[in-house]
């Protein structure tokens, strides 16, 4: 918190405003995929171009602090961290990487031993107008994986009919 405070420039900041003047010079300006630059689609909508820098906050601590837990690249071949590429999973890079991540900070779980469970979709974002924005944001809702028919009572009532 004090990290936040000492950066604001007037009581009317907000910790978001904060937060992308901090990083701001981690980002590289990505220009828009219609110069001609190729884009990666990772499925449901979630389509990032060539050059666009990705970071990773595995807290909400890690945020607000502006210090992303890992920085991703997108380049011609694919997903790079660390100036590796990552090896995609079920067609996206990110859960491994965020895995990777979370190896290296010892980011493990008290119940089973392995990595804290979490969504890679909602812990990687992207710097897009000035602002961190989450893939799972990214996202278009009219691509989006569903698991199956939403059952309710009257639903339940039709089977046994």
């Amino acid at each position: 918190m004090r990290l936040i405070e000492g950066l604001r420039r007037s009581p009317s900041d907000t910790k978001s405003e904060i937060l992308v003047r901090a990083l701001s010079p981690l980002q590289e300006a990505a220009k828009p995929a219609a110069d001609g630059r190729k884009v990666f689609d990772y499925k449901e909508g979630i389509r990032l171009p060539v050059g666009e820098k990705l970071y990773l906050f595995l807290s909400r601590g890690a945020k607000y602090a502006g210090k992303p837990d890992a920085q991703g690249e997108i380049r011609q071949d694919g997903f790079y961290m660390d100036g590796k590429r990552i090896e995609p999973s079920h067609g996206r890079p990110f859960q491994p990487a965020m895995e990777i991540v979370q190896n290296r900070k010892k980011h493990f779980s008290k119940t089973n031993g392995g990595t804290v469970s979490l969504s890679a979709i909602s812990k990687w974002c992207v710097l897009r107008n000035g602002k961190f924005t989450s893939l799972r944001e990214l996202k278009d809702p009219a691509l989006k994986r569903t698991r199956g028919k939403r059952m309710d009572l009257d639903s339940l009532d039709e089977l046994d009919d």
